[in-house]
């Protein structure tokens, strides 16, 4: 008979070797070329995204914006796209006050930085002489890269962006729920 602290204690282990696909540490969302995004990371650049626009975002979308951001910075530098930190951190602070939004104190968390790097230098790039180039240099970048992501947030597809998945082991709540 097993017991309920028996029970307990295999139930750790399954949810630890779970979410150990993802490099073997607790709260990491992804792990893009052996650099880590956590979880925190995540939550804040998604809480930034939502403060700063007013637009809802979903943590998958957001999580495969860090992912991008992590792969397309050495590209948009080779093409003159790339941005200090300052640059981002700036314009973030003009489209605050654009928008009627408030700088978090002590300014925007890393995570969001990065995700302006990504952001500004995307847009840059569409409106590029070399837009076609970049595109296909930030694709193949992307299919090459080494991409680990827990498994809440969904799988990779071979193009290196998350796709959801619905796992039957985990609850839906009744909005999140498929319609069907």
């Amino acid at each position: 008979m097993v017991r309920p602290k028996q029970l307990l204690s295999a139930l750790a282990v399954a949810v630890a070797v779970g979410v150990a696909g993802c490099s073997a540490q607790p709260g990491t969302a992804a792990v893009v070329n052996g650099t880590r995004i956590t979880e925190d990371q995540l939550d804040d650049a998604t809480l930034e995204y939502v403060d700063l626009t007013g637009q809802p975002a979903e943590p998958t979308v957001v999580l495969n914006t860090l992912i991008a951001a992590d792969v397309f910075p050495a590209i948009a530098a080779k093409h003159g796209l790339a941005l200090s930190d300052q640059q981002v951190e700036q314009r973030f602070e003009e489209l605050a006050q654009q928008q009627g939004a408030k700088v978090p104190e002590g300014g925007f968390s890393p995570a969001f930085i990065d995700l302006g790097h990504y952001l500004f230098a995307a847009a840059a790039a569409q409106q590029s002489p070399d837009a076609q180039a970049v595109s296909e240099e930030f694709s193949a970048a992307m299919s090459d890269a080494k991409i680990e992501v827990n498994p809440r947030y969904g799988e990779v597809t071979k193009e290196g962006a998350i796709q959801p998945v619905q796992h039957p082991w985990i609850a839906q709540t009744p909005e999140a729920a498929p319609q069907g």
